[in-house]
């Protein structure tokens, strides 16, 4: 990262405010980092991990003059006001998911955003595995796309500032907006209550991209994962995305970081089809952590910030059109689905 983008300002140090100053070490050793928080707490963990006294505030509006890079990952419900002081002063600015929450929020960001450079926090993006699987992709490993099928679920506290979706589902539909290379055209859900029926506890969800390639992805909290969560210890959770082509699959398994690529031939039969599996490797993502793909990432924004590539996710993509799709979904809640009655039910 240049020299001329060494000060930044980390609006909120909860857990991932503290993340993401280790990522920024790791990123840039040389980086000069500013705090701010309204609580004393965190303010005193600020000070404890090694930044200045002087650079920790309560109000970042005394630091962020300073700032080259305005981080925010303060709650969702501060995301907005914290970019647009920032981007009023010129500042870079990136965006922890969900960068903002509604529609009209996604558009007044990328209104004042104009050409100031924002990048949301989707790292998945930068993981190795969803590299290697797009250069898979372009290789033609598995024939023509034809659909995705995701679960991000597991044993895992529901958070109270964010929805599952809002939380969880971003990522897979984020990664599958950027694996079928076009945005969602048409979506819809079932979202369920089995504990209890003021909580939605289980949500299934189809997605149509503008391409033709269709995605599928499951939330929720009741079936539990066969691994523990990278980013929330203790949490056990499934975090697979299958891609699947007209010759073959790539299965990205983030908890275990590892990629498996099977590759299958289909002829026409009297039955339909004659499925011919050919084989199956696997390869693994050695050495990643979330301080690890954070820091990938804010080297990703730093390079773009010195004009030599895009950011990893910008707000049209991140925050406008996860934006409609969230919206979209939320209008699937409301409606009421029946099954169609069989046998003496009928």
């Amino acid at each position: 990262m240049a020299d001329a983008l060494r000060s930044v300002l980390i609006c909120g140090f909860g857990a991932f405010g503290a993340l993401h100053a280790k990522a920024w070490r790791v990123c840039d050793p040389s980086v000069r980092l500013m705090v701010s928080d309204p609580s004393e707490a965190a303010r005193g963990e600020a000070i404890a991990s090694g930044v200045e006294p002087a650079a920790v505030a309560e109000d970042p509006a005394t630091l962020m003059p300073q700032a080259d890079i305005v981080d925010v990952v303060a709650p969702p419900v501060h995301h907005l006001p914290l970019a647009l002081q920032a981007l009023s002063l010129g500042k870079a600015v990136l965006l922890e998911k969900p960068a903002v929450r509604s529609l009209g929020e996604a558009q007044a960001l990328v209104q004042a955003a104009g050409t100031v450079p924002v990048q949301v926090g989707l790292v998945l993006r930068c993981h190795p595995l969803v590299r290697r699987a797009r250069d898979l992709l372009a290789a033609g490993a598995i024939g023509k796309l034809l659909l995705m099928e995701g679960d991000f679920s597991g044993w895992k506290r529901m958070r109270a500032d964010s929805s599952l979706i809002e939380n969880d589902g971003v990522h897979f539909i984020d990664l599958m907006r950027h694996f079928a290379g076009a945005p969602v055209s048409a979506v819809d859900a079932v979202f369920a209550r089995h504990l209890e029926p003021a909580v939605v506890d289980d949500i299934r969800i189809d997605l149509a991209f503008g391409n033709g390639i269709e995605g599928r992805l499951r939330l929720g909290v009741l079936a539990g994962g066969l691994a523990e969560d990278g980013f929330v210890p203790g949490a056990m959770t499934s975090k697979c995305l299958r891609l699947v082509g007209s010759t073959g699959n790539l299965v990205l398994d983030f908890n275990a970081n590892r990629l498996f690529h099977g590759t299958v031939e289909y002829r026409r039969s009297p039955g339909g089809f004659d499925v011919m599996p050919q084989g199956l490797t696997s390869e693994a993502a050695i050495g990643v952590t979330p301080v690890s793909l954070l820091a990938r990432s804010f080297a990703i924004f730093g390079t773009a910030l010195d004009g030599g590539g895009p950011v990893m996710c910008n707000p049209h993509e991140g925050a406008l059109e996860m934006a409609r799709v969230i919206e979209g979904l939320e209008a699937c809640a409301s409606r009421t689905r029946q099954l169609e009655p069989v046998g003496d039910a009928a």
